[in-house]
């Protein structure tokens, strides 16, 4: 019977858990879906216990499911970042959390941008941000603040339920931009900048991304099949998890991660780059150790512009066309759609990356009648890789290697379009679950099982395939990529128009 490590990755749209061995293999995979809850005005909510109910459930599936291969023998957690997620003084939530993806704090990020003061931490504020949630709800919904006692982010709230300690990480909270990155302790200057002083209070304890921060309780066992008192560690937020698990080690190695969001990033170890106003909107993010950190340029909307054309294009009796038979039809169009470009602005928050717009919206360019929904599904691809190039080309450093992770990755055609649209090798590591490999790989390390992230990375992260630049493409993306930019820039004040009449709908 084998030594195994249990990853927990709590996403916007899928809850998933999956059991690893030493070597890093999914012996498996169970997943829920957590079901937030939209409203017309651009509100998206999730019920907290409903929430750590469809994880447990989720746990205690794949739990029993590899109890033939061995015993978990601890447990990291990862999940979505941002958002608001308030609990009482007795642990319970004081409401349903605010999800990063809802649009109600956008007058706050031009109200801060107008101040000069959007990327004081180093994170450059937007409005899914818990900073800018904050603020709205102290404006808002002050007797709700009132009763707050903690803050906490998605990831430590399953943990809370875990173990009953409430922790996070430097890694969520340089994310929300609650703390600088160059010094990523609380501040209580940089909390009375943004008018929200008394939020520094509610703020958890703050130990490393690979510390045990305590074990499964008695309570937790019972409804996740986990053995009481298994080690659980602090872990990391997604973005940072899909780094650690892709095996993104070396300075200049790129990570982008086509999942909900289309987030880029590259490892660093110099913060000089930030004297530079031309890259102002280019955010950092701290990484699991010291002076090491993450540039960061994240879209609000990767996959789900593509899972919109599905749905209403490409659904035969409610159940979308098989995936063989949508590869035939974009394979049947060439690069460049023909002239077809899309903009993958679908969020109901706009864009953040790597411009700032809350009233950017998705759109078709170049429309004609020689076009087929072919082509439309071909420039959906296209659109999310030319957004993915626009933030390459925004980095102050260029990678030399780009590892891909998400539910993109799962699309050779994809891969191969980003490739060609940012002209940069991609590689594939083995395995679909990247970010739960990479918390499951840090409780290895907490565990004692391997001596370092090192050595964890060299046996429990293999690449599967690469895949290169093919020339031609990269001309073809190139030429559409300078209309691409051409059009948003042009579109910048019709948006604006737009939102005043119909709002973030």
């Amino acid at each position: 019977m084998e030594d195994l490590f249990l990853g927990i990755d709590a996403g916007t749209t899928k809850i998933k858990a999956v059991v690893f061995d030493s070597k890093g293999k999914e012996l498996k995979v169970a997943h829920n879906l957590p079901h937030p809850n939209y409203s017309e005005d651009g509100l998206v909510t999730q019920n907290m216990e409903s929430h750590w109910n469809i994880a447990a459930e989720t746990i205690r599936t794949v739990v029993e499911a590899s109890r033939q291969y061995g015993e978990v023998k601890a447990v990291g957690v990862t999940g979505q970042g941002d958002g608001l997620w308030l609990l009482d003084e007795d642990g319970k939530s004081v409401e349903d959390a605010i999800l990063w993806i809802d649009g109600r704090a956008s007058s706050y990020i031009e109200k801060w941008e107008k101040e000069k003061i959007i990327n004081r931490s180093g994170r450059v504020v937007f409005n899914g941000s818990m900073l800018a949630f904050a603020a709205w709800m102290y404006d808002h919904r002050p007797k709700v603040m009132e009763k707050a006692k903690k803050a906490v982010f998605c990831k430590d709230w399953i943990k809370y339920c875990l173990t009953g300690n409430i922790v996070t990480d430097v890694t969520d909270l340089s994310d929300a931009s609650l703390v600088e990155v160059n010094n990523p302790v609380y501040n209580q200057e940089h909390f009375d900048a943004f008018g929200i002083g008394a939020f520094k209070d509610l703020l958890p304890e703050i130990s490393k991304s690979d510390e045990i921060i305590g074990k499964v309780t008695r309570e937790a066992a019972k409804q996740t099949g986990l053995r009481e008192g298994t080690a659980v560690v602090n872990g990391m937020i997604d973005i940072i998890a899909s780094v650690v698990g892709n095996g993104v080690v070396k300075k200049h190695m790129g990570c982008s991660i086509v999942g909900t969001t289309l987030f880029n990033e590259i490892l660093t170890d110099s913060l000089a780059y930030r004297q530079d106003p031309k890259y102002e909107n280019v955010s950092v993010v701290c990484g699991i150790n010291p002076n090491q950190w993450i540039l960061s340029l994240g879209t609000m909307a990767g996959a789900p512009n593509l899972d919109w054309i599905l749905k209403e294009f490409f659904t035969r009796d409610g159940v979308t066309v098989p995936f063989e038979e949508l590869d035939a039809l974009v394979g049947s169009v060439g690069p460049g759609a023909e002239g077809l470009i899309y903009h993958p602005y679908i969020g109901l928050g706009g864009e953040r990356a790597p411009f700032i717009k809350p009233s950017a919206c998705a759109q078709f360019f170049g429309l004609k009648t020689t076009h087929t929904k072919a082509h439309m599904l071909r420039a959906v691809y296209e659109g999310v890789a030319l957004s993915m190039k626009d933030c390459y080309e925004h980095f102050p450093v260029r990678p030399d290697i780009v590892r891909l992770a998400g539910g993109g990755s799962n699309s050779e055609q994809w891969v191969q379009m980003f490739a060609d649209n940012i002209d940069i090798p991609i590689e594939i590591t083995c395995g679909t679950e990247i970010g739960a490999r990479g918390v499951a790989l840090l409780a290895a390390v907490a565990a004692g099982y391997f001596t370092d992230i090192q050595e964890a990375i060299q046996e429990m992260v293999k690449v599967k395939k690469a895949f290169y630049p093919v020339e031609k493409n990269v001309r073809i993306y190139q030429q559409n990529y300078e209309i691409y930019k051409d059009i948003y820039h042009s579109a910048w004040d019709i948006w604006d128009k737009r939102q005043q009449i119909w709002g973030n709908r």
